[in-house]
């Protein structure tokens, strides 16, 4: 089967959400016919540990691979990028991490910031209304590595731009560029770094 067709993604929330916002993302790209997974821990090991086992079940050699983080899950993704082969990371509403305990945030973000270079994938931002312009300035200064690309949706609307959304995200996923149509018009405004 070609490479461009088989393609599988780790969803990995914020990890301080509760419930899921990625469920619909989920099913989108499930039902384009890609193996797509949103991390849930529990059991015994660590969170890391559970993440990096999360996305093995995922990863395919013959396959292009892929890490969705969104909030404060972004780290958590680019910390697997960073460590594990991976062919896409979308980095959805990056935040940064700045309060007290959660020591298990702070060591994967301080991980994740550490080992930027190391990451080689094909990296899409997009910025939500929390995502700090010096966050955006940091990717590009550390994602040396990486062929990076930000996107910053309008704002037509809460369901028109999750529509947007999740259309970049899977043609980004299989192709590793953004969608022409998107490129071209109001809707979406790249920037490739």
């Amino acid at each position: 089967m070609n490479r461009q067709q088989e393609w599988g993604c780790l969803l990995v929330d914020d990890p301080l959400c509760g419930q899921s916002q990625l469920i619909s993302l989920q099913k989108a790209l499930s039902d384009q016919g890609g193996k797509v997974d949103c991390f849930t821990p529990q059991g015994h090991e660590s969170f890391y540990e559970q993440l990096q086992r999360s996305y093995q079940q995922i990863r395919r050699d013959e396959a292009v691979n892929g890490i969705l983080g969104r909030g404060l899950g972004c780290d958590c993704a680019l910390a697997l990028a960073g460590q594990l082969p991976t062919d896409r990371l979308i980095l959805l509403e990056p935040l940064e991490w700045h309060g007290s305990g959660f020591e298990f945030l702070r060591r994967i973000q301080s991980y994740a910031r550490r080992g930027a270079a190391f990451c080689i994938a094909d990296v899409l931002v997009i910025p939500g209304p929390r995502t700090s312009f010096s966050l955006i300035r940091w990717f590009q200064r550390c994602l040396s590595n990486s062929r990076l690309t930000i996107a910053e949706p309008s704002q037509p609307g809460k369901t028109k731009r999750e529509e947007i959304i999740k259309i970049a995200i899977l043609h980004y996923l299989r192709h590793g560029v953004l969608p022409k149509s998107l490129a071209e018009n109001a809707e979406m405004c790249i920037i490739y770094a």
